[in-house]
């Protein structure tokens, strides 16, 4: 704690006066010598409550003392602003508008001109006057002369503006997207902040590891995008950064990209009512259970389709090579820019995340009943028939328009008219035993689900600011399940949700298929679920290489689900945003299972005509150690081996950013195990 401020000196009482000399009010010594208990602020009666002092300059004084009120009070908006330097090259200047706000006694009023001063002429230039209107709003425009810091003084009494003129980079936009390589982008922008920012490498990573940049190379570039300077996740937090350095992420993206660019053509070519079936709570765990299976399936059907598309990098080389029109590349990847569209396949990644965050919200409510987190099985062909009863063909399939139409029927809503047994409908059965069976939950209200913030969208997040999906009794759990069904089916045609809802964007990705003039099927010719064993109903993959690939991404895709595994045994409860494991399987997903899956699906699988692709997950393992250290070590020895497998590996594709992700986590897991590094970040 703070030491304590000493109190405040006596002066007697304070006389309140107009100007002509009236006394309108007395602050009693006692009232504000209490500041403890009224914080400053303090109400006193006026003893004269005629109008005429009250527009009169005022003054606080006492025997010996006189405060004297400002008549005009004048502020810019922002007291810190930065401005890029001038383009030398192109002979453009670089300014930017200040809002300048001006009052006479508390109330806004125009000024018609307040003079500037300019401490650093040699930096920034700017009128010499100021003008506000009646409702007391003006600009300031500053223009930029040469990069350092500045300073503009508004007025002679009033406030000043702290201006930085930026580095002047403009030289790096004219350098071509293939050179800006890691090692480019390090030394040119990512090293000072680096050096002057140390708690990036604690608190988020280190920019410092090039296997966690390539990982996040997008995520990057939106969040250093000179568009998304006024948004509050903007980086640098400074907002230092000029635009030219900005946009080397940008070119840097793109060559993240590229990496998935293919060695040869060749390679790239409404319900009624549920009937009440589920009778008990060992039933209700059974169909969440279910549901689990059914959410971790529809996810990996949903990314495997997506993967199947190229990227924008590979996209504009086909534009280039005329295999695809400018319109093509837009309906499959967005604009060039990487910002909000990116098209078929970024709208099909985000569902799939979401269809994540579905599988992280049943396996609440199942905590919620006192059972352990369940990793779920993957099911395709009869086997999904079997368990799930619907007529909707489970399969991994590159993206097509029956593929997309499939998707549609997965979120079917219940408010529409169906056909046979949906998905809607098999949640109805769950959201029904959760109403009306009894003692479900502990009258306690005790929480067994788990502590942590989903990033679930802005309808919800706005609604329910700190809502951290905490399942402990009936009304949690209706709520819980609801979301996972308004997400996917848009709650009805009028409701909010609909738009953004999983059943109308697949719906809105048919419809452009549909309309389009000439067919277009723009995925890799993959193969139709490819695995690594014999399956039924499914396709071996023979090609040494792809093989090789395939059983590396078998072990990482363990690898992720040992790692939630730990979580959820040591910390059932805790939060997955901090937890240091949790977030290494996330990494692992995004850094490593994510680029092998590109990877594959432009690699020969040893049947005529068609490509690899990731292969069908195999039942992940669910026994976890209930000691840390132990876990740990066992993880870390898991990663070693992953990533000396992966330097076996003789492909002519590079998975040194996949080696260096894992032996960052083998060396993470072993301090955690030695408690070096604390198991939440």
């Amino acid at each position: 704690m703070p030491p304590k401020l000493s109190d405040k000196v006596d002066l007697g009482d304070l006389y309140l006066k107009s100007l002509s000399g009236r006394v309108i009010a007395i602050v009693k010594s006692s009232i504000y010598q209490a500041n403890t208990k009224n914080s400053g602020l303090i109400d006193v009666p006026l003893l004269e409550s005629e109008s005429k002092y009250l527009s009169e300059p005022l003054r606080l004084c006492t025997q010996d003392h006189d405060w004297y009120e400002n008549d005009w009070y004048v502020q810019a908006e922002q007291h810190i602003a930065a401005i890029e330097s001038p383009h030398r090259y192109a002979g453009d200047s670089s300014s930017k508008l200040i809002d300048i706000r001006s009052y006479y006694r508390g109330e806004p009023k125009q000024i018609d001109s307040l003079a500037t001063h300019i401490r650093t002429p040699d930096k920034l230039i700017c009128k010499a006057y100021i003008q506000t209107d009646v409702t007391g709003w003006g600009a300031l425009k500053v223009e930029s002369l040469a990069p350092g810091s500045g300073e503009i003084f508004l007025g002679e009494r009033y406030g000043s503006v702290q201006v930085r003129v930026l580095g002047d980079d403009w030289a790096l936009l004219d350098v071509p997207t293939e050179e800006v390589d890691y090692e480019f982008l390090y030394k040119n922008v990512m090293a000072y902040y680096e050096l002057f920012y140390p708690f990036m490498g604690e608190a988020v990573f280190s920019m410092a590891d090039k296997c966690k940049c390539e990982t996040y190379a997008r995520l990057m570039w939106q969040m250093c995008d000179p568009k998304n300077r006024d948004k509050s996740y903007y980086m640098p937090s400074t907002r230092e950064m000029s635009e030219a350095q900005s946009h080397l992420f940008l070119k840097y993206l793109c060559n993240v990209e590229k990496l998935a660019l293919p060695n040869s053509s060749e390679s790239v070519k409404a319900e009624k009512k549920p009937e009440n079936k589920i009778k008990n709570k060992e039933q209700l765990i059974a169909a969440l259970r279910d549901a689990v299976d059914l959410e971790l399936s529809i996810m990996q059907q949903y990314l495997y389709s997506a993967y199947s598309l190229p990227n924008y990098a590979v996209g504009d080389e086909y534009v280039k090579s005329g295999r695809w029109t400018n319109e093509q590349l837009h309906l499959t990847n967005g604009s060039k820019d990487r910002r909000h569209n990116s098209g078929w396949r970024g709208c099909l990644l985000e569902v799939a995340h979401e269809e994540m965050i579905h599988y992280l919200v049943v396996n609440n409510l199942l905590m919620s009943l006192g059972e352990k987190f369940y990793p779920g099985k993957v099911l395709v062909g009869e086997e999904a028939k079997a368990k799930f009863g619907l007529e909707v063909d489970f399969s991994f399939e590159p993206f097509s328009e029956h593929v997309v139409a499939k998707f549609v029927r997965f979120e079917w809503p219940a408010y529409l008219p169906a056909v046979g047994k949906t998905i809607a409908g098999f949640y109805a059965e769950i959201r029904q035993a959760i109403e009306e069976l009894p003692d479900l939950f502990p009258r306690d209200k005790v929480n067994l689900g788990g502590e942590h913030h989903l990033f679930l969208n802005e309808i919800i997040n706005r609604a329910y600011p700190s809502y951290q999906f905490e399942v402990y009794d009936r009304e949690t759990a209706l709520f819980a399940i609801n979301f996972v069904t308004e997400q996917g089916e848009g709650v009805s045609t009028e409701s909010p949700h609909f738009e953004v809802s999983h059943f109308n964007r697949l719906r809105s990705i048919l419809k452009d298929m549909v309309n389009s003039e000439m067919p277009f099927e723009p995925s890799y010719t993959s193969l139709k679920n490819p695995v690594l064993d014999p399956r039924e109903g499914c396709n071996l993959v023979c090609d040494i290489e792809a093989r090789s690939i395939m059983q590396f991404y078998e072990g990482c895709y363990a690898l992720m689900f040992q790692m939630i595994a730990q979580h959820f045994s040591i910390t059932p409860l805790g939060s997955l945003r901090r937890s240091r494991l949790m977030n290494a399987a996330i990494d692992i997903m995004t850094g490593v299972l994510r680029p092998l899956s590109v990877q594959l699906m432009s690699l020969p699988s040893g049947v005529p005509g068609r490509t690899a692709g990731p292969p069908i997950p195999k039942p992940a393992v669910t026994e976890a150690s209930t000691d840390i250290a132990e876990g740990c070590i066992a993880i870390s020895e898991e990663c070693k081996k992953l990533h000396e497998m992966a330097r076996d590996i003789t492909t002519g594709i590079s998975l040194q950013t996949q080696i260096e992700l894992l032996q960052f986590f083998q060396e993470q897991m072993q301090h955690i195990a030695e408690g070096k590094v604390s198991r939440e970040g």
